[in-house]
């Protein structure tokens, strides 16, 4: 009885965090205070400040924003009044989020996933008790408001995962992560309003469902589509077709594979392996599937690339960092901290910092190097030290790419470190990346902002249908063919054009 009490206590102390948060009233000069705050600290850390909006339209932006903090404000809707600040920096590594608080376990989300094909939205997977909403079912509406313009102003609102102007990462994140996006920018409800047409049906129906809380949502989906849902590991190999020799390496993260590994050797180990074996299955095509992989550590890709590139190569051109940001990098309490940043960074002409490790060149390995034919699958989640990948190798003049557009730029994005700072009333957390990371390609050899595709392939209905990997599926269908837009540099062969952006059905 008395751990039930416990239990029943925390639960009830967590739902009483999480209503005052929502309901928190800020004054007009905490308002203030924390704008302020925030502006302050992009301009002193970020070094993309008027990088992709020019300074005099932020500086415009802010005084706009600053003017329009008249009176009280409730927390929600400071959060959504200030997002476009960090909005308009167009940083896909730079993010506005919740105090610690409000997004918990008593936090209610939409009951199901969402997938486009071209301009209608389908339930792909249902976790709500109404299990009439079968997949394919076209969802209209929710809450009275059009599944499109609901799509349209969370990508508008937030540019984690895009760089610039590029749409792909918002659009596949504000729709792999619809029911997050969602309760994060309209809040926690508890119930939600849909109108939606069954598949095959042209009645317009309604349904007034109950939204769970995280745990309920996990544990439904894990039992209606557990099997489903399982990914291949990170760094596996997989044989696709004995025919054409074609494997699939899932890379579906640079992050480290342990918690406690500086070194990154664990990484490394798993990635020997994965070669080895497809050396020894005399794999000639080779699909790279990076399709979500939102990045990791830069070294990691660095060791990725040297299966393939056949010269000695680096990863960028230049590192630099704003004068502020060091104070983020040395701890007073810690003199060993000062020595490190010395040992990394000089002075540059800007008045601010310059790697002196920037210019680290990776050696192509020799053992279980692979030479056939490289098909990259990828889209817009494709972030960060997955567009280094694809980058240097379209710098390098391999590859095929297919899929959509990464979410990261062709030159390079800010990263690195980061910073995340607490506005000092409302408590919303801000991440700001520290380093401006220049990679090491030449400009002309862009495909686009970002790394474009080769082919650009989107879902069908019957993709939906079958829950189809139909990037992966043209992929195949291409090597079929012995379509190959990029041939390896190590085996010369008579480069094939392509002329169309889709093989002709």
């Amino acid at each position: 009885m008395k751990t039930g009490r416990n239990l029943f206590l925390t639960g009830l102390l967590t739902g009483i965090i999480c209503l005052t948060a929502s309901a928190q009233v800020l004054t007009d000069a905490q308002t203030r205070t924390d704008l302020t705050f925030l502006k302050r600290k992009l301009d002193l850390l970020h070094p993309g400040m008027g990088y992709y909006t020019p300074q005099a339209r932020m500086e415009q932006l802010y005084d706009s924003l600053y003017n329009g903090l008249t009176g009280p404000m409730n927390y929600l809707t400071f959060f959504r009044h200030i997002s476009p600040l960090v909005a308009a920096v167009k940083d896909g590594h730079t993010n506005l989020n919740h105090r610690k608080s409000y997004i918990g376990r008593q936090t209610h989300f939409l009951p199901f996933y969402i997938r486009p094909v071209d301009d209608q939205y389908f339930i792909s997977h249902n976790v709500s008790a109404d299990t009439s909403l079968v997949r394919g079912t076209e969802l209209l509406t929710i809450n009275n408001r059009t599944v499109g313009d609901l799509h349209r102003e969370l990508m508008r609102i937030d540019h984690s995962g895009s760089d610039g102007d590029n749409l792909t990462g918002r659009r596949q994140w504000s729709l792999v992560q619809f029911a997050d996006y969602y309760a994060a920018w309209y809040g926690s409800s508890n119930m939600v309003t849909i109108t939606y047409r069954l598949s095959g049906d042209t009645l317009v129906r309604e349904a007034y469902l109950p939204c769970p809380t995280l745990s309920v949502f996990r544990q439904t989906i894990r039992k209606r589509y557990g099997t489903e849902l399982n990914q291949p590991a990170n760094l596996s190999v997989s044989t696709v077709d004995t025919l054409t020799r074609t494997a699939v390496l899932r890379v579906s993260s640079f992050m480290g594979l342990k918690k406690k590994d500086p070194f990154q050797w664990a990484f490394n180990r798993h990635l020997k392996r994965a070669f080895k074996q497809i050396h020894h299955q005399n794999v000639q095509n080779l699909i790279v599937d990076m399709q979500g992989n939102g990045g990791g550590v830069v070294l990691n890709s660095g060791r990725l690339l040297r299966y393939w590139m056949p010269k000695p190569f680096r990863l960028m051109e230049q590192e630099a960092m704003k004068r502020g940001a060091r104070a983020e990098l040395v701890n007073r309490w810690n003199p060993l901290s000062a020595l490190n940043f010395s040992l990394q960074y000089k002075a540059d002409k800007t008045g601010g910092f310059s790697s002196r490790l920037s210019h680290k060149r990776f050696h192509p390995r020799h053992k279980n190097a692979f030479t056939g034919n490289l098909y990259f699958l990828m889209n817009g989640a494709s972030f960060s030290a997955t567009t280094t990948v694809l980058a240097k190798t379209l710098d390098a003049g391999m590859g095929t790419f297919i899929g959509e557009a990464s979410g990261s730029a062709y030159w390079g994005d800010f990263a690195g470190h980061f910073k995340t700072v607490t506005l000092p009333y409302s408590k919303l957390q801000v991440r700001i990346p520290l380093k401006k990371m220049t990679h090491a390609v030449v400009a002309d050899r862009a495909n686009g902002f970002t790394v474009e595709p080769d082919f650009a392939i989107t879902r069908s209905y019957d993709d939906l249908m079958t829950n189809r990997d139909y990037v992966l599926a043209y992929a195949l269908r291409l090597i079929r063919e012995g379509i190959v837009v990029r041939q390896s540099v190590h085996t010369p062969v008579v480069h094939v054009s392509i002329s169309l952006n889709r093989i002709q059905e």
